[in-house]
């Protein structure tokens, strides 16, 4: 595991909290997320409706609307493609809501992860045609489709592009090409995710049809976003806020019972509750299996189908954990058992042929945290193999694997998270590029996790008074972390181990006469060190587990006091 360092954000200026007309710590929260002003700090508290902006204002809308009005005026059979991932599927499931709300004939297609991989293919499109689809939109994937919009196009088929990936091989040919990172884009925010997309789509159709905006929408569109880890700023964060709140008296029948089978109570659902208990479910069909099965929850309409299939999920789910730690145990050898002289290298590749590609990005993903460098997983097949790549800010994964020269049969991302599909011949050649990549760029770097902490405080800020203030500022991620405090000099009333091998720690901590619990997650070997004072940093959280919710740390990372 990575050393973590601790940085402390500077204080704002004197005189910023009088400015502000608020007490100390709660000016210091809003400075740290860049609120310079009474009315700004309101403003983020509030609604967040301010934020939502005219979708016409995305590149190529009117056109789309347009082409989709007369589809389903004329009954057209609408075809809609979207990505497997969670982001991709409930942007699916909301536009296709959506459409069959207003009288449309829709055809759903989410890709195989293993068999088809990421985004549009000649076969899907192939397929989409012979069932008479005579309009394709695209949730969250084409922007680099341009072959394969081309042959949709010579089969008769119209395309509209619904995607928030970088483009990276010129516009394709399609009816429109809505994406708000496109260079031409005058759009006031570029962070929408897929889903998000799909959603100002629907916004804008129902308008062009004069009808009133049906809100529940905003539900998918609040799960893809998190899901995709979209900046919880601007639109997003309306986007999240909203939909969480109508998740919360949700009568969508598939995340009714998708939460009941996770065990988590409505009205109580929360930004994490999404990243660690519904959207895993929602993406593990898409992982080992299809994930036609979460599209299938997520537009269920009677409550024994939306049950039998969330049961199936939360099954799915058990399954991957075991799959995805058996593929780590492999990972890890793997790292420990190279012979570089780097310790570690600076970028960490891994590849294994019995991976299944759905649990790549995972390992990657964890590898990356561990050893904090950019990490590459492959599954290699005999003639093509397939990899997932999680990188650090330091270091831009997408533009490496671009300026590479490999010949990818497919491969986008972010600059923190991209894949791939390379003939297994080429992928000794990727590995040295990457790693000579990365080598050139994070070499002589002091390379290292950092935990950004809000400030310095005593537990009296985490109760009462600032816990509200600070569950104020949510919904918490990308782009809002939640508050992060460190304290000095607490004391352990109670400590033990708990979990798989004791891995973590559950204690009940006291400093300046305040006393809360905490759970120290994969810090089990702490044990001894907790009876000795401790300095640590923490988010003060709402556990809600039993009949009682109580505030609970969740500490990040401790060391013995100073």
């Amino acid at each position: 595991m990575a050393r973590m360092r601790w940085r402390v954000k500077p204080p704002p200026p004197s005189g910023f909290a009088g400015e502000m007309g608020l007490p100390p710590f709660q000016a210091r929260m809003f400075y740290n997320r860049s609120v310079r002003s009474r009315e700004a700090a309101e403003a983020f508290t509030g609604s967040g409706a301010s934020e939502w902006n005219d979708p016409d204002l995305l590149p190529d809308m009117a056109a789309g609307v347009e082409r989709l009005a007369a589809a389903i005026g004329f009954g057209e059979t609408i075809g809609i493609f979207g990505d497997f991932d969670a982001d991709g599927v409930t942007g699916t499931a909301l536009l296709a809501l959506a459409l069959r709300e207003l009288g449309g004939q829709v055809h759903t297609y989410i890709p195989d992860r293993a068999e088809e991989g990421h985004g549009l293919n000649p076969d899907a499109v192939r397929e989409l045609a012979g069932k008479s689809v005579t309009l394709l939109i695209t949730v969250d994937c084409g922007a680099t489709s341009v072959e394969e919009i081309d042959l949709a196009s010579s089969l008769g088929v119209d395309t509209i592009v619904t995607d928030h990936h970088t483009m990276t091989a010129g516009t394709p040919n399609a009816r429109a090409v809505i994406n708000c990172r496109r260079a031409d884009s005058r759009y006031p925010f570029d962070g929408l995710t897929g889903a998000g997309t799909a959603l100002k789509l629907a916004e804008a159709l129902y308008r062009r049809m004069d009808l009133p905006y049906p809100g529940h929408l905003l539900e998918l569109a609040a799960l893809g976003t998190v899901a995709d880890v979209g900046p919880l700023r601007g639109e997003n964060r309306y986007i999240v806020k909203q939909g969480i709140k109508r998740i919360n008296a949700t009568a969508n029948q598939g995340l009714r019972a998708l939460a009941e089978a996770a065990d988590i109570r409505l009205g109580s659902i929360d930004s994490e509750s999404l990243s660690f208990g519904l959207i895993p479910r929602i993406n593990s069909a898409g992982r080992i299996g299809h994930a036609d099965l979460s599209l299938a929850l997520l537009t269920a309409s009677s409550r024994p189908r939306a049950r039998h299939v969330a049961q199936q999920l939360d099954e799915m789910n058990s399954e991957r954990r075991s799959i995805t730690e058996s593929a780590m145990r492999m990972a890890r050898r793997q790292v420990a058992g190279r012979s570089d002289a780097e310790d570690p290298p600076q970028l960490l590749w891994v590849a294994n042929e019995a991976w299944i590609p759905g649990v790549l990005g995972l390992i990657a993903g964890r590898l990356a945290d561990q050893h904090y460098r950019p990490a590459v997983a492959v599954s290699v097949g005999r003639e093509v193999s397939r990899g997932s790549a999680r990188s650090i800010p330091e270091f831009d994964v997408v533009s490496a694997l671009a300026e590479s020269g490999a010949p990818f049969v497919k491969f986008g991302g972010h600059p923190q998270a991209a894949g791939f599909t390379i003939a297994t011949s080429q992928i000794g050649a990727l590995e040295a590029s990457l790693t000579e990549r990365a080598r050139g760029q994070l070499e002589g770097l002091d390379l290292a996790p950092t935990i950004e902490v809000d400030c310095e405080s005593g537990f009296e800020d985490a109760t009462g008074d600032g816990f509200e203030f600070i569950r104020s500022l949510s919904p918490f991620g990308a782009g809002n972390p939640a508050p992060v405090l460190l304290t000095r000099g607490a004391r352990a009333v109670e400590a033990r181990r708990v979990g798989s091998g004791g891995r973590h720690l559950k204690m009940l901590l006291e400093q300046g006469g305040v006393t809360l619990d905490a759970i120290a997650f994969g810090q089990g070997d702490m044990l001894d060190d907790v009876w000795r004072g401790l300095d640590l940093v923490y988010r003060p959280e709402l556990d809600t587990w039993g009949y009682r919710p109580k505030i609970q740390l969740n500490v990040l990372d401790m060391r013995r006091a100073e």
